[in-house]
Protein backbone atom coordinates (compact mmCIF):
# COMPACT_ATOMS: atom_id res chain seq x y z
CA UNK A 1 0.00 0.00 0.00
CA UNK A 2 1.34 3.41 -0.97
CA UNK A 3 1.43 6.51 1.18
CA UNK A 4 -0.83 9.45 0.40
CA UNK A 5 0.90 12.60 -0.88
CA UNK A 6 -0.20 14.42 2.28
CA UNK A 7 1.56 11.85 4.46
CA UNK A 8 4.73 11.98 2.38
CA UNK A 9 5.22 15.64 3.25
CA UNK A 10 6.70 14.55 6.57
CA UNK A 11 9.90 12.47 6.69
CA UNK A 12 9.87 8.87 7.82
CA UNK A 13 11.35 7.99 11.22
CA UNK A 14 15.11 7.76 11.45
CA UNK A 15 16.64 4.30 11.77
CA UNK A 16 16.94 4.35 15.56
CA UNK A 17 13.34 5.40 16.19
CA UNK A 18 12.02 2.99 13.58
CA UNK A 19 13.90 0.05 15.10
CA UNK A 20 12.52 0.95 18.53
CA UNK A 21 8.99 1.04 17.08
CA UNK A 22 9.51 -2.29 15.36
CA UNK A 23 10.83 -3.82 18.59
CA UNK A 24 7.82 -2.53 20.52
CA UNK A 25 5.36 -4.00 18.03
CA UNK A 26 7.20 -7.31 18.04
CA UNK A 27 7.16 -7.55 21.85
CA UNK A 28 3.76 -6.04 22.62
CA UNK A 29 1.79 -6.57 19.43
CA UNK A 30 0.06 -4.01 17.22
CA UNK A 31 -2.00 -1.41 19.08
CA UNK A 32 -5.42 -1.63 17.43
CA UNK A 33 -6.40 1.77 18.84
CA UNK A 34 -3.71 3.25 16.58
CA UNK A 35 -4.99 1.71 13.37
CA UNK A 36 -3.45 2.61 10.04
CA UNK A 37 -5.53 5.46 8.65
CA UNK A 38 -6.55 5.13 4.99
CA UNK A 39 -7.66 7.91 2.64
CA UNK A 40 -8.27 7.52 -1.09
CA UNK A 41 -6.96 3.94 -0.79
CA UNK A 42 -3.61 5.19 0.48
CA UNK A 43 -1.96 5.55 3.88
CA UNK A 44 -2.79 8.93 5.38
CA UNK A 45 -1.29 8.18 8.80
CA UNK A 46 0.75 5.25 10.04
CA UNK A 47 3.43 4.75 7.37
CA UNK A 48 6.08 3.73 9.91
CA UNK A 49 3.76 1.32 11.71
CA UNK A 50 2.70 -0.18 8.38
CA UNK A 51 6.34 -0.65 7.33
CA UNK A 52 7.22 -2.23 10.69
CA UNK A 53 4.27 -4.64 10.47
CA UNK A 54 5.20 -5.60 6.93
CA UNK A 55 8.76 -6.43 7.97
CA UNK A 56 7.45 -8.41 10.97
CA UNK A 57 4.82 -10.14 8.81
CA UNK A 58 2.05 -8.85 11.05
CA UNK A 59 -1.29 -7.75 9.59
CA UNK A 60 -2.13 -4.31 11.01
CA UNK A 61 -5.58 -2.94 11.71
CA UNK A 62 -6.73 -0.28 9.27
CA UNK A 63 -9.64 2.14 9.14
CA UNK A 64 -10.80 4.80 6.73
CA UNK A 65 -10.36 8.49 7.46
CA UNK A 66 -13.82 9.97 8.07
CA UNK A 67 -13.00 13.63 8.50
CA UNK A 68 -13.39 16.41 5.95
CA UNK A 69 -9.87 17.91 6.09
CA UNK A 70 -7.19 15.23 5.66
CA UNK A 71 -4.37 17.73 5.08
CA UNK A 72 -5.16 19.59 8.29
CA UNK A 73 -5.28 16.27 10.13
CA UNK A 74 -1.83 15.19 8.87
CA UNK A 75 -0.25 18.54 9.74
CA UNK A 76 -1.69 18.76 13.23
CA UNK A 77 -1.01 15.11 14.02
CA UNK A 78 2.62 15.19 12.93
CA UNK A 79 3.51 18.57 14.41
CA UNK A 80 2.23 17.43 17.79
CA UNK A 81 4.06 14.10 17.99
CA UNK A 82 7.18 14.42 15.83
CA UNK A 83 10.47 15.77 17.16
CA UNK A 84 11.27 18.10 14.26
CA UNK A 85 14.03 20.71 14.19
CA UNK A 86 13.20 24.32 13.20
CA UNK A 87 15.00 23.67 9.90
CA UNK A 88 12.88 20.57 9.23
CA UNK A 89 9.72 22.48 10.07
CA UNK A 90 10.70 25.17 7.58
CA UNK A 91 11.38 22.83 4.63
CA UNK A 92 8.22 20.85 5.39
CA UNK A 93 6.30 24.12 5.56
CA UNK A 94 7.60 25.04 2.11
CA UNK A 95 6.46 21.70 0.69
CA UNK A 96 3.06 22.10 2.30
CA UNK A 97 2.47 25.64 1.00
CA UNK A 98 1.19 24.64 -2.48
CA UNK A 99 -0.94 21.87 -0.98
CA UNK A 100 -2.48 24.31 1.49
CA UNK A 101 -3.27 26.73 -1.32
CA UNK A 102 -4.70 23.91 -3.44
CA UNK A 103 -6.82 22.66 -0.54
CA UNK A 104 -8.00 26.16 0.30
CA UNK A 105 -9.12 26.76 -3.28
CA UNK A 106 -10.91 23.42 -3.38
CA UNK A 107 -12.78 24.12 -0.17
CA UNK A 108 -13.69 27.65 -1.16
CA UNK A 109 -15.13 26.28 -4.42
CA UNK A 110 -17.59 24.15 -2.42
CA UNK A 111 -18.71 26.94 -0.15
CA UNK A 112 -15.92 27.04 2.40
CA UNK A 113 -16.95 23.93 4.31
CA UNK A 114 -14.27 22.87 6.75
CA UNK A 115 -12.02 25.87 6.02
CA UNK A 116 -9.72 26.71 8.92
CA UNK A 117 -6.41 28.45 9.58
CA UNK A 118 -4.47 25.56 8.10
CA UNK A 119 -6.17 25.79 4.71
CA UNK A 120 -6.95 29.51 4.48
CA UNK A 121 -3.93 31.54 3.38
CA UNK A 122 -4.15 35.30 3.08
CA UNK A 123 -2.62 36.58 -0.13
CA UNK A 124 0.95 37.74 0.40
CA UNK A 125 1.14 36.32 3.91
CA UNK A 126 1.39 32.61 3.21
CA UNK A 127 5.03 32.28 4.33
CA UNK A 128 4.36 34.19 7.53
CA UNK A 129 1.31 32.08 8.37
CA UNK A 130 3.09 28.79 7.68
CA UNK A 131 6.11 29.90 9.73
CA UNK A 132 3.82 30.66 12.67
CA UNK A 133 1.88 27.41 12.31
CA UNK A 134 5.06 25.33 12.08
CA UNK A 135 6.76 27.05 15.01
CA UNK A 136 9.64 28.35 12.92
CA UNK A 137 10.40 31.80 11.49
CA UNK A 138 9.88 33.55 8.19
CA UNK A 139 13.62 33.74 7.50
CA UNK A 140 13.83 29.95 7.71
CA UNK A 141 10.91 29.65 5.31
CA UNK A 142 12.69 31.99 2.87
CA UNK A 143 15.92 29.99 3.24
CA UNK A 144 14.02 26.76 2.62
CA UNK A 145 12.40 28.13 -0.55
CA UNK A 146 15.75 29.23 -1.91
CA UNK A 147 17.38 25.91 -1.00
CA UNK A 148 14.65 23.93 -2.73
CA UNK A 149 15.23 25.90 -5.93
CA UNK A 150 19.04 25.84 -5.85
CA UNK A 151 19.88 22.49 -4.25
CA UNK A 152 17.01 19.93 -4.05
CA UNK A 153 19.38 17.24 -2.74
CA UNK A 154 20.45 19.37 0.21
CA UNK A 155 16.82 20.39 0.74
CA UNK A 156 15.88 16.73 1.12
CA UNK A 157 18.71 16.15 3.61
CA UNK A 158 17.38 18.99 5.76
CA UNK A 159 13.90 17.53 5.51
CA UNK A 160 15.15 14.13 6.69
CA UNK A 161 16.90 15.79 9.63
CA UNK A 162 20.45 14.77 8.68
CA UNK A 163 21.38 18.45 8.25
CA UNK A 164 20.06 21.82 9.34
CA UNK A 165 20.45 25.34 7.99
CA UNK A 166 23.68 25.90 9.92
CA UNK A 167 25.16 22.88 8.10
CA UNK A 168 23.89 24.27 4.81
CA UNK A 169 25.50 27.66 5.45
CA UNK A 170 28.75 25.97 6.41
CA UNK A 171 28.76 23.94 3.17
CA UNK A 172 27.98 27.07 1.16
CA UNK A 173 30.86 28.92 2.82
CA UNK A 174 33.19 26.03 2.13
CA UNK A 175 32.11 26.03 -1.52
CA UNK A 176 32.74 29.76 -1.69
CA UNK A 177 36.18 29.27 -0.15
CA UNK A 178 36.94 26.51 -2.64
CA UNK A 179 36.09 28.80 -5.56
CA UNK A 180 38.11 31.62 -4.03
CA UNK A 181 41.12 29.36 -3.68
CA UNK A 182 40.76 28.26 -7.30
CA UNK A 183 40.65 31.88 -8.42
CA UNK A 184 43.66 32.78 -6.29
CA UNK A 185 45.58 29.82 -7.65
CA UNK A 186 44.87 31.12 -11.15
CA UNK A 187 46.38 34.42 -10.01
CA UNK A 188 43.36 36.36 -11.19
CA UNK A 189 44.15 39.11 -8.69
CA UNK A 190 46.54 41.77 -9.90
CA UNK A 191 49.40 41.70 -7.43
CA UNK A 192 50.82 45.01 -6.22
CA UNK A 193 53.79 46.24 -8.22
CA UNK A 194 56.78 48.17 -6.94
CA UNK A 195 57.57 48.84 -3.30
CA UNK A 196 55.79 50.60 -0.47
CA UNK A 197 56.63 52.92 2.42
CA UNK A 198 53.64 51.81 4.50
CA UNK A 199 52.00 48.38 4.57
CA UNK A 200 48.95 47.23 6.54
CA UNK A 201 48.50 43.46 6.75
CA UNK A 202 45.43 41.64 8.01
CA UNK A 203 46.51 38.07 7.29
CA UNK A 204 43.87 35.31 7.22
CA UNK A 205 44.98 33.38 10.31
CA UNK A 206 44.06 29.71 10.40
CA UNK A 207 41.75 28.58 13.23
CA UNK A 208 41.27 24.98 12.12
CA UNK A 209 43.20 23.72 15.13
CA UNK A 210 40.78 25.50 17.44
CA UNK A 211 37.29 24.12 16.93
CA UNK A 212 35.88 25.58 20.14
CA UNK A 213 36.03 29.29 19.45
CA UNK A 214 37.45 32.09 17.37
CA UNK A 215 38.98 35.03 19.25
CA UNK A 216 37.17 37.41 16.90
CA UNK A 217 33.84 36.00 17.98
CA UNK A 218 33.14 34.06 14.79
CA UNK A 219 31.80 30.56 15.28
CA UNK A 220 32.22 27.86 12.67
CA UNK A 221 34.07 27.91 9.40
CA UNK A 222 35.99 31.07 8.55
CA UNK A 223 34.22 32.90 5.67
CA UNK A 224 37.39 33.25 3.57
CA UNK A 225 40.46 31.14 2.67
CA UNK A 226 42.97 30.95 5.53
CA UNK A 227 46.74 30.51 5.55
CA UNK A 228 49.08 28.43 7.68
CA UNK A 229 51.91 30.06 9.65
CA UNK A 230 54.40 28.79 7.09
CA UNK A 231 52.39 30.23 4.21
CA UNK A 232 52.25 33.61 5.96
CA UNK A 233 55.97 33.53 6.71
CA UNK A 234 56.70 32.87 3.02
CA UNK A 235 54.86 35.97 1.78
CA UNK A 236 57.23 38.26 -0.12
CA UNK A 237 56.39 41.72 1.15
CA UNK A 238 56.80 44.57 -1.39
CA UNK A 239 58.46 46.75 1.26
CA UNK A 240 60.97 49.53 0.69
CA UNK A 241 64.23 49.46 2.64
CA UNK A 242 62.62 52.05 4.93
CA UNK A 243 59.09 50.84 5.68
CA UNK A 244 56.41 50.90 8.40
CA UNK A 245 54.39 47.70 8.82
CA UNK A 246 51.10 47.49 10.70
CA UNK A 247 50.52 43.80 11.34
CA UNK A 248 47.09 42.76 12.64
CA UNK A 249 46.84 39.75 14.92
CA UNK A 250 44.60 38.21 17.55
CA UNK A 251 45.23 37.00 21.08
CA UNK A 252 45.64 33.45 19.83
CA UNK A 253 48.37 34.26 17.30
CA UNK A 254 50.23 37.16 18.87
CA UNK A 255 53.17 35.05 20.06
CA UNK A 256 53.86 33.82 16.52
CA UNK A 257 54.24 37.34 15.20
CA UNK A 258 57.81 38.16 16.26
CA UNK A 259 59.22 35.20 14.32
CA UNK A 260 57.18 36.12 11.23
CA UNK A 261 58.21 39.79 11.42
CA UNK A 262 61.89 38.90 11.78
CA UNK A 263 61.67 36.58 8.77
CA UNK A 264 60.46 39.63 6.79
CA UNK A 265 63.26 41.81 8.12
CA UNK A 266 61.10 43.95 10.42
CA UNK A 267 61.65 44.92 14.04
CA UNK A 268 58.74 45.03 16.50
CA UNK A 269 58.34 48.51 18.03
CA UNK A 270 54.94 48.66 19.74
CA UNK A 271 51.51 47.07 19.95
CA UNK A 272 48.26 48.89 19.23
CA UNK A 273 45.07 47.55 20.84
CA UNK A 274 41.64 48.00 19.33
CA UNK A 275 38.69 48.10 21.76
CA UNK A 276 35.75 46.83 19.72
CA UNK A 277 33.23 48.21 22.23
CA UNK A 278 31.43 44.89 22.09
CA UNK A 279 32.12 41.78 24.12
CA UNK A 280 32.45 38.58 22.12
CA UNK A 281 33.00 34.96 23.06
CA UNK A 282 36.03 33.22 24.50
CA UNK A 283 37.15 30.09 26.26
CA UNK A 284 38.98 31.76 29.16
CA UNK A 285 38.21 35.48 28.85
CA UNK A 286 35.55 36.83 26.53
CA UNK A 287 37.11 38.73 23.65
CA UNK A 288 36.67 42.47 23.18
CA UNK A 289 40.02 43.47 21.71
CA UNK A 290 42.28 42.88 18.74
CA UNK A 291 45.89 43.90 18.28
CA UNK A 292 48.01 45.48 15.57
CA UNK A 293 51.79 45.24 15.86
CA UNK A 294 53.79 48.26 14.76
CA UNK A 295 57.06 47.13 13.16
CA UNK A 296 59.65 48.95 11.07
CA UNK A 297 62.38 48.23 8.59
CA UNK A 298 65.23 50.74 8.20
CA UNK A 299 64.41 54.36 9.11
CA UNK A 300 60.97 55.19 7.70
CA UNK A 301 59.07 58.47 8.10
CA UNK A 302 57.01 58.37 11.30
CA UNK A 303 55.44 61.42 12.94
CA UNK A 304 53.26 60.87 16.00
CA UNK A 305 52.59 63.12 18.97
CA UNK A 306 48.95 62.33 19.79
CA UNK A 307 48.06 58.70 19.12
CA UNK A 308 48.37 56.14 21.96
CA UNK A 309 48.38 52.34 22.08
CA UNK A 310 44.57 52.25 22.30
CA UNK A 311 41.89 52.99 19.73
CA UNK A 312 38.16 52.47 20.25
CA UNK A 313 35.48 51.90 17.65
CA UNK A 314 32.55 49.51 17.45
CA UNK A 315 33.24 46.45 15.29
CA UNK A 316 31.20 45.94 12.12
CA UNK A 317 31.44 42.92 9.82
CA UNK A 318 33.74 40.00 10.49
CA UNK A 319 37.43 40.95 10.28
CA UNK A 320 36.76 44.48 8.95
CA UNK A 321 39.13 46.92 10.62
CA UNK A 322 38.00 50.25 12.15
CA UNK A 323 38.10 53.49 10.18
CA UNK A 324 39.83 55.26 13.06
CA UNK A 325 42.84 52.99 12.48
CA UNK A 326 43.29 54.20 8.90
CA UNK A 327 42.83 57.81 10.04
CA UNK A 328 45.67 57.27 12.51
CA UNK A 329 47.99 55.66 9.94
CA UNK A 330 47.32 58.47 7.42
CA UNK A 331 48.24 61.07 10.05
CA UNK A 332 51.37 59.28 11.29
CA UNK A 333 52.84 57.82 8.09
CA UNK A 334 53.64 59.13 4.63
CA UNK A 335 54.58 57.70 1.27
CA UNK A 336 53.15 54.95 -0.91
CA UNK A 337 50.67 52.82 1.05
CA UNK A 338 49.42 49.27 0.57
CA UNK A 339 46.52 47.55 2.33
CA UNK A 340 47.45 43.86 1.95
CA UNK A 341 44.48 41.43 2.30
CA UNK A 342 42.18 44.44 2.05
CA UNK A 343 38.39 44.19 2.19
CA UNK A 344 37.55 47.65 0.88
CA UNK A 345 38.95 50.15 -1.58
CA UNK A 346 40.52 53.16 0.08
CA UNK A 347 41.42 56.59 -1.30
CA UNK A 348 45.16 57.16 -1.37
CA UNK A 349 45.94 53.45 -0.88
CA UNK A 350 46.74 50.52 -3.14
CA UNK A 351 44.69 47.50 -2.11
CA UNK A 352 45.19 43.78 -2.60
CA UNK A 353 42.74 41.07 -1.57
CA UNK A 354 40.02 38.73 -2.81
CA UNK A 355 37.22 40.41 -0.84
CA UNK A 356 37.68 44.00 -2.01
CA UNK A 357 34.32 45.71 -2.41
Amino acid sequence: MKAHKFADIFPMMDEVDFNNLKKDIKENGFDNERAILIYEDKILDGRNRFKACKELEIKPTTRNYEGDNPLSYVISNNLDRRHLTPSQRAVIGVEILPLLEEEANRRMSVGGKGVNKLTTLEKGRASEQVAKQFHTNREYITNAKKLKETNPTLFEEVKQGTKDFSDVKKEQRLEKIKKQREELQKETLEKPTGFYDVIVMDVPWNYQDDSVYDADGFRGTCPYPTMSLEEIRNIKLPARDDCVLWFWTTNKHIFYCRDILESWGFELKSILTWDKEHIGIGRWLRSQTEHCILAVKGKPYFNNTTWSTLISEKRTTHSTKPEIFYKMVDEICAGRKLDYFARNKRKGWDVYGDEIK
